[in-house]
């Protein structure tokens, strides 16, 4: 008997320990459940009447259906319309140089100087040569005229006044060689400076001072800043829309800035499986862009509507995104989903509809969230949000 109750004793404890232990449990549900709102009443969106009151008169805009252009954008590199390459005409060793690149030049300044010893050396016999043959020519003319005399008394020959005759032509072509022989010096000698033909910047250079360089050897390639292109890859489907003398816009992203641009060639590439071509397009680009730069031709590939509203009447708070409706002159807030940045717009992917009015957020327009409602339907001003 005694052992009996002893076992009874032992299985209330038990099953009070148990009740205990679920007590807490179902005291811990109901305390999370509680936390989190769940034993609260729900609202379904939209259900709330609207309240009436004193209606709003703060700014408002509007939803409205914009047009937007779709694009796609071909990288591309910067080049010079028509670099200018310095090279030499003679043979000659440079003893002046004032190639730099990056740097400035105007036209007509010198940049290179070539050895002109040897040149001028060349020069200095020719000019001697001129001046022989206009002394020889001066006495072939003194005896002519010599000779003239005597034939009229018939002191000399006819033979004699022919040789006099041929004497003074042979002198005067001697003379005339001689002539072109110290020009062509000269322009020789002019050979060895080399000066700018553009006003523009130094590109690339390729010798220094020392150098031995010959005919037709690169020593410099100089740009005119002002005659700047967009040479950019694009590809077959987009480049059959193009046309010659087309207006386009190119983006350069290392300088943030916008420019219109002219095509002003369409070239095939060298690799016909490609199946692209190169659009080159000129502009008038801001200081600070060099060729070797890239950028982006803005190529227009068509346009759609989407639905905008001004960038303020977005309110981010929390989690959400919300803007503050004006239904029958109360303020309603509603839940959206923007999209892109349009400008000072934004687009509006859900939660709004064209015509409704929104209010521009501002310390007095924006509505404290005990005295509003959030909803999620899209109805139009006038009906229930």
């Amino acid at each position: 008997m005694a052992k009996r109750r002893l076992q009874l004793k032992n299985i209330a404890r038990i099953s009070g320990r148990i009740a205990g232990v679920l007590l807490a449990i179902v005291l811990v549900i109901a305390l999370m459940l509680w936390s989190t709102g769940a034993l609260k009443a729900k609202i379904t969106p939209g259900s709330l009447p609207v309240k009436t009151g004193k209606p709003f008169k703060g700014a408002t805009a509007t939803a409205a259906v914009q047009s937007i252009s779709e694009n796609l954008s071909a990288v591309g590199t910067i080049s010079p319309i028509a670099p200018v390459i310095l090279t030499p005409r003679i043979v000659g060793r440079i003893v002046f140089s004032r190639l730099t690149a990056g740097t400035k030049v105007q036209k007509g300044q010198v940049l290179v100087r070539l050895d002109s010893a040897q040149l001028k050396a060349q020069l200095a016999q020719t000019a001697a040569a001129v001046l022989l043959a206009k002394a020889q020519l001066r006495q072939a003319i003194i005896d002519q005229k010599r000779d003239k005399s005597l034939l009229a008394t018939g002191d000399v020959t006819t033979a004699t006044m022919d040789v006099a005759n041929t004497a003074v032509a042979s002198d005067q072509a001697n003379l005339a060689h001689a002539l072109a022989e110290m020009q062509a010096a000269h322009a020789v000698l002019g050979y060895a400076t080399i000066r700018s033909t553009i006003n523009g910047i130094v590109m690339q250079k390729y010798v220094s001072v020392g150098d031995t360089v010959m005919p037709g050897q690169m020593l410099a390639k100089l740009y005119d800043p002002r005659k700047l292109q967009l040479s950019a890859v694009v590809r077959e489907s987009l480049a059959s829309d193009l046309h010659l003398g087309e207006k386009m816009s190119v983006r350069l992203e290392a300088l943030h800035a916008t420019v219109q641009a002219r095509i002003r060639q369409i070239v095939p590439r060298v690799n016909a499986q490609s199946r692209s071509f190169i659009v080159k397009a000129a502009a008038k680009f801001p200081a600070g862009v060099w060729p070797g730069m890239y950028g982006n031709l803005i190529i227009p590939t068509g346009s759609h509507k989407v639905l905008v509203v001004p960038q303020g009447a977005i309110e981010h708070i929390g989690q959400l995104d919300l803007v503050t409706l004006v239904v029958h002159g109360q303020l309603v807030r509603q839940t959206v989903q923007p999209g892109r940045h349009i400008g000072s717009m934004r687009e509006i992917l859900s939660g709004v509809v064209a015509g409704q009015r929104l209010v521009l957020a501002s310390r007095e327009t924006q509505v404290p969230n005990s005295q509003s409602h959030i909803s999620n339907a899209t109805a139009p001003e006038g009906q229930r949000p």
